[in-house]
């Protein structure tokens, strides 16, 4: 009878011992998991808040600070920002590429580079003559930039050369080249995460040519900037006034595109439509990425 017993409590023993080990080994997996359950229901069981009507969220105001991640406002930083871009109308087409270089980083203030070159083509017809101007441009402009908070400026003065060639009927005129000095200011606010200013102005003292261009943009699923713009332009053949539509900074890949229309007319009453396509090559980099 006592042998019987030792055996019972041998075999209690081991399975006691079995079941420590089961516990040491499947303990953790299952705590985790009985962690995950409980996360799931706690997930499960979220507050729904009440949605606010859509004047409050565009009114919301934003962090003091952007997001490292935030493409659509330029939160990935890099060194370099390279561009171009066409415009068109009725009367007239033109394009423009260059680069902008910044030695500390594309977002942070300091000494900014940037190099531009443009062609542009326009015609006027009367009843005897068919007029043909073509103005390229080239611009070499350093400068330096301002950002606090979600306010960004930027003032650059420069070299500026033109070269002008005109057609009468067919016929070539003497061309025309000058150079001179440029300045460009480049102002980009959030007053809100919903909202944008933008606002621009170049000059030349090459026939004291003007232009300036102020835009409001919402933001639409994080993907792009959208709202009105108006710009004028002065020069020595002309002066032009557009009204009309933006869509700016939408991303693909490490491209950023522009995109506008509208109407424009012109101090020789001419008007029209107009279409601008422009595009940013700025790579993302890694949101720990330092300059």
């Amino acid at each position: 009878m006592w042998r019987g017993v030792r055996q019972m409590r041998w075999w209690a023993s081991l399975c006691a011992i079995g079941v420590g080990v089961a516990v040491v080994v499947f303990d953790a997996p299952g705590a985790a998991a009985q962690d995950a359950d409980d996360s799931d229901d706690d997930e499960d069981m979220e507050i729904v808040e009440p949605q606010k009507p859509a004047w409050q969220a565009f009114l919301a105001p934003v962090l003091s600070k952007k997001p490292g991640t935030d493409f659509l406002t330029g939160g990935m930083p890099d060194r370099l920002i390279s561009f171009a871009g066409f415009d068109i109308w009725r009367y007239g087409l033109g394009g423009y590429t260059g680069f902008q270089w910044a030695p500390d980083g594309i977002n942070k203030d300091g000494f900014i580079l940037r190099v531009s070159a443009s062609d542009n083509i326009e015609r006027y017809t009367t009843p005897t003559r068919r007029y043909v101007t073509e103005i390229a441009r080239g611009a070499i402009l350093p400068g330096v930039k301002f950002r606090r908070g979600n306010f960004e400026m930027q003032w650059l003065a420069g070299l500026d050369a033109q070269a002008d060639f005109l057609l009468i009927n067919g016929r070539s005129v003497q061309p025309r080249a000058r150079l001179g000095a440029r300045f460009a200011a480049d102002v980009w606010w959030e007053p809100t995460r919903s909202l944008m200013l933008q606002g621009a102005l170049s000059g030349t003292m090459i026939d004291n040519a003007v232009s300036a261009r102020a835009a409001a943009g919402w933001r639409l699923f994080d993907r792009f900037w959208i709202g009105p713009e108006v710009s004028r332009s002065t020069d020595f053949y002309s002066r032009q006034t557009r009204i009309g539509a933006h869509l700016t900074g939408l991303r693909t890949g490490d491209y950023e595109w522009t995109i506008a229309a509208g109407h424009i007319d012109d101090s020789f009453h001419r008007d029209g439509l107009y279409a601008r396509f422009g595009v940013m090559l700025r790579p993302p980099r890694p949101a720990f990425f330092e300059n």
